[in-house]
């Protein structure tokens, strides 16, 4: 029976929704970074990480300089910033003659399953983006929380929304299993000249809009037609969005989705926002499926008010000459603000072959990849201190009112894998296409089978790598 609930757990974590950024269940916004979302890690778990770690072998002293013979060692990841990563290992290779990096790309699909398998054989590589957390919770990676001192870095010099995809559960007090070269950051893109013609002031930069702040703005910018092809949207209303602070969803300690899930406050965003897309003054989930990047096309297309993006679609929007600013994503009560930042926390495992070779390229990307990656991608570092030293958009003010938004940023309240009845997608397909106008009937349905596998979830979670 304990097989059968945890192959079923397993399954259940792999769902994905078909359109949408960052999210537990939705893949990579238009830049490749991957966010973790309301329904925690969507990363399978290993059903053999149920059982204890083996021994652990004693982790080598690493102050980043390394001693040792002639060695190469293997690095994994899915495709990312492919500029930024060879100007790393051109870099670090010409720092450290000794250490050749092999760098592998898996399709971000399977590349979970790969490690997964490499961990099963206790063979995996030297260093990995440390995608799921499962890994950490089990204790098959190494906790670098006591070598950042050692590299002359601080755990608080990086941004801690980014920082806390390094850990297992959110807090980066309880260790920090890996580092990211870069900040991305989930944030709301807005079109200067449409607010300007409809006489609408622009949103905040530090605070977030509500959702009935941002409904009401999205019915003042929209221009509806008949033809969706020539129609001005006020805004865009992605169904993830309702959820995208997990708190909301699972409450403050993730632990509680009735309540939550089926709040007044949850459900008086989804009837205002499925009620924009019914009345069209939003893009239909159809109708931006039509198009090749959604609703990057839209807004590049000066067609829309207001989008969600991650900042690698400024240089597409500056290109189309588009007038646009930067606040934090909208949020359901009055008085908080949130982005949800990310990064790849790039680590190494404890049955890792070249452990101390390992550690040097992780000392490696958590400093000099730091100033690397502003020279070249339009990112911000993690490290929020080299940012500040390097003057990153100094001479950009998109970039200065990018890292002014993310200041808004913190950690999500972290959920294991496994809660299949929230999907967003279906509620709003109900809403929309099956024109339902109330939500409370469909989210009372969703938070109580919810609560059952939010509960499973837990106790499959907490026997992770327990003695």
């Amino acid at each position: 029976m304990l097989v059968i609930l945890i192959l079923s757990l397993m399954l259940m974590a792999c769902g994905s929704t078909s359109s949408g950024p960052p999210g537990s269940d939705d893949p990579a916004p238009p830049g490749g970074a991957e966010p973790t979302g309301t329904a925690g890690d969507a990363n399978p778990v290993p059903s053999d990480l149920e059982t204890p770690a083996p021994p652990q072998p004693t982790v080598p002293e690493s102050s980043g300089e390394y001693t040792g013979p002639e060695v190469e060692i293997s690095v994994w990841t899915y495709p990312q910033d492919d500029a930024s990563l060879k100007a790393y290992e051109k870099e670090f290779e010409q720092q450290n003659p000794k250490i050749k990096v092999k760098v592998v790309r898996y399709p971000e699909d399977g590349y979970v399953t790969k490690v997964n398998t490499a961990l099963q054989a206790h063979k995996p590589p030297d260093v990995a983006v440390m995608e799921n957390r499962a890994w950490m919770k089990a204790k098959r990676t190494v906790e670098l929380t006591q070598y950042f001192p050692l590299w002359g870095v601080s755990v608080s010099d990086y941004n801690p929304g980014g920082l806390s995809r390094a850990t297992t559960e959110g807090n980066v007090k309880e260790g920090v299993y890996g580092v990211g070269d870069f900040l991305g950051g989930n944030i709301i893109f807005y079109n200067k000249q449409l607010f300007k013609q409809a006489g609408v002031e622009p949103p905040p930069t530090d605070r977030s809009l509500t959702f009935p702040e941002y409904a009401e703005i999205c019915r003042k910018l929209a221009k509806p037609d008949k033809n969706p092809g020539k129609a001005v949207y006020g805004c865009s209303v992605p169904d993830w969005g309702y959820g995208i602070q997990s708190r909301d969803v699972f409450g403050a300690d993730g632990h509680k989705a009735e309540g939550n899930m089926n709040s007044a406050e949850m459900a008086r965003a989804w009837n205002l926002g499925t009620a924009l897309v019914r009345d069209k003054m939003a893009p239909s989930a159809s109708f931006l499926g039509t198009l090749s990047a959604g609703e990057s096309d839209l807004f590049a297309q000066n067609r829309l008010g207001m989008t969600w993006s991650d900042f690698t679609e400024a240089n597409k929007y500056k290109t189309n000459k588009i007038d646009f600013g930067l606040a934090p994503f909208f949020v359901l009560r009055e008085g908080e603000s949130f982005v949800d930042t990310w990064t790849a926390p790039w680590g190494t495992f404890t049955e890792s072959k070249n452990k101390e070779a390992a550690l040097v390229f992780l000392r490696f990307m958590a400093t000099d990849a730091q100033r690397i990656r502003m020279q070249v991608s339009a990112d911000p570092p993690l490290s929020q201190k080299v940012a500040d030293e390097q003057g990153y958009g100094k001479d950009d003010p998109v970039k200065q009112q990018y890292l002014e938004v993310l200041k808004n940023a913190k950690a999500q309240v972290f959920v294991p894998p496994g809660v299949e009845a929230w999907n967003p997608a279906e509620i709003e397909r109900k809403m929309t296409v099956g024109k339902q106008t109330e939500s409370k009937p469909l989210l009372d349905a969703a938070a109580k089978q919810s609560q059952a596998q939010l509960d499973r979830a837990w106790r499959q979670w907490e026997r992770l790598g327990r003695e």
